[in-house]
């Protein structure tokens, strides 16, 4: 099933009964509405924000061990050959 036959079976279920499909919107809404999407999203911000420095420094550590690796060292320790 592509994304057109599933819109086109969920246009036709409304069609069927759009009183049904009223109040399944009103409920998502409602739902929606009382879920806190400002803290989800704050919080959610502040941990990739926190876990940004950690990556940063992994990624520095695995690009200078790959470079170790492959003799363009930039440092005093070489690697056993």
């Amino acid at each position: 099933m592509d994304s057109e036959e599933i819109k086109a079976q969920l246009e036709m279920r409304i069609r069927e009964n759009p009183t049904q499909a009223a109040w399944i919107s009103l409920g998502i809404g409602f739902l929606l509405a009382r879920l806190p999407l400002r803290y989800l999203v704050g919080g959610l911000l502040v941990l990739i924000v926190r876990m940004l420095k950690p990556a940063i420094l992994v990624y520095g550590l695995l690009r200078m061990a790959e470079d170790c690796r492959e003799g363009r060292c930039c440092c005093f320790w070489k690697p056993s050959r």
